[in-house]
């Protein structure tokens, strides 16, 4: 009986010690977390219209208007995973519900082109045909939308480089698509004059080749001498003139800094500031996370609405404020957007100048 209750008590003490590991660690993690916070949060309410209308969501509803209002109509409800603003600015082509979709907000048109899918998608429906969920892009007169056609299949890491890669353009008149170019294997690409498409695929070697497709049965390399190609050298027949639509991703890194826009830290006051040109206008304290140190600011998706007043902001996850702010920059006021506030801008090689081209396509600079 002794034996019983020695080893009882025994297997209690070892789940005891077991249950009290995880609840320290929560106590820790706890005691240990301090979270970044905006230094004196004072938001404030004012009127701010743009100087154009754009588009832009709150929530799952995607609006149009001058100002992020949610009072505007709604021009359609989903959850928005990816999206391209046409050149013309009057239509919009989004990701909602794993469905490629474009908006007009002229005729208040939803049009269905494709269900899409991802490349990253685990596990894998081997031989499965799909269209990609990204990287699809707009002509440049906004009649045409190009996006990749694409088969599952076992890889090692992504399959960007798809060999089962095909080109396809959907038609806003007529509503329908239309093969371009098989194979296509690439994920980079932008459209040149007289219907020719540039690509980039990879070489044996591991780099990345150009290549051009004249729109009709042509495919050829285009020999580099450097690592950017002049434009004025694309062709050797005619003046090239690149069009490409670029991603939000390309607006942080390049149109950012561009319009000085920067998070400044001061290591010896543990803290960040927005700095915009030459002045400052918030300032946040340095919080303790699980991944060690960390600012509650964040200017992916961060951009100025048309005409360059107005900056929307993205502070997640502060101590004292969760969400977007919009700041006023001539008067240094800033206001508490809805939860979830998306802009979209028209952003391509006509809107911006400042990109180069190279053996992986156009970016940004």
């Amino acid at each position: 009986m002794s034996r019983r209750r020695t080893l009882i008590t025994w297997i209690a003490g070892i789940l005891g010690a077991v249950l009290l590991i995880p609840v320290m660690w929560i106590l820790y993690l706890w005691l240990s977390f301090v979270p970044s916070k905006i230094v004196d949060f004072h938001p404030s309410y004012f009127q701010a219209t743009a100087d154009t209308y754009f588009f832009y969501s709150i929530g799952e509803d995607l609006k149009y208007s001058d100002e992020l209002a949610r009072e505007a109509p709604t021009l359609m409800r989903g959850q928005i995973q990816n999206a391209l603003v046409s050149p013309d600015d009057a239509k919009i082509a989004v990701v909602v519900n794993g469905v490629l979709t474009v908006v007009s907000h002229e005729d208040q048109l939803i049009r269905k082109v494709v269900p899409v899918d991802s490349i990253y998608r685990e596990p894998k429906p081997t031989g499965q045909s799909f269209f990609r969920d990204e990287d699809f892009q707009w002509s440049k007169d906004s009649e045409y939308l190009y996006l990749i056609k694409d088969e599952y299949y076992e890889s090692k890491g992504s399959q960007l480089f798809s060999s089962k890669g095909e080109l396809w353009r959907y038609s806003l008149e007529a509503a329908n698509l239309q093969l371009v170019l098989k194979p296509f294997p690439a994920y980079s690409y932008f459209l040149g004059l007289q219907s020719g498409i540039y690509f980039s695929v990879p070489t044996d070697r591991g780099d990345l080749q150009l290549r051009y497709f004249d729109g009709h049965r042509s495919t050829n390399d285009i020999e580099a001498t450097n690592t950017e190609f002049p434009v004025d050298k694309l062709a050797s027949t005619f003046v090239e003139s690149p069009f490409f639509s670029f991603s939000v991703s390309d607006y942080e890194s390049a149109v950012l800094p561009a319009k000085r826009v920067e998070l400044v830290h001061d290591e010896k006051r543990n803290s960040e500031q927005l700095n915009i040109g030459s002045r400052s206008y918030l300032t946040l304290t340095r919080g303790t996370g699980l991944k060690g140190p960390y600012y509650c600011s964040d200017l992916f998706r961060s951009v100025f609405l048309p005409g360059d007043r107005y900056f929307l902001l993205n502070v997640p996850y502060c101590g004292n404020y969760d969400g977007q702010l919009l700041i006023d920059i001539l008067t240094g006021a800033y206001q508490p957007l809805p939860k979830d506030s998306r802009v979209y801008l028209r952003f391509n090689t006509d809107t911006y100048k400042q990109y180069r081209v190279s053996s992986g396509g156009i970016s940004a600079r």
